[in-house]
């Protein structure tokens, strides 16, 4: 593969990786403080519980792993 395309696919999976793992913080911190998660949604905020999210962060990545997996 070319060093180029390798090197920018590596930035994509490590700011992915950084995303995730920013959203899972973000939702401890709503957890531990007992406060919604608030997210943007089609041009709104939206107010998640921390259940809520974590679920639909575990859906959208369960979502992306198959998409990976039938490339």
């Amino acid at each position: 593969m070319n060093t180029t395309l390798e090197h920018l696919r590596k930035l994509s999976e490590g700011a992915n990786a950084a995303f995730i793992e920013a959203t899972r913080e973000a939702i401890a911190v709503a957890r531990r403080t007992n406060t919604p998660f608030i997210t943007w949604r089609d041009g709104q905020i939206v107010e998640l519980t921390p259940d809520e999210a974590e679920a639909e962060l575990n859906a959208n990545l369960a979502k992306q792993n198959a998409e990976k997996e039938q490339a």
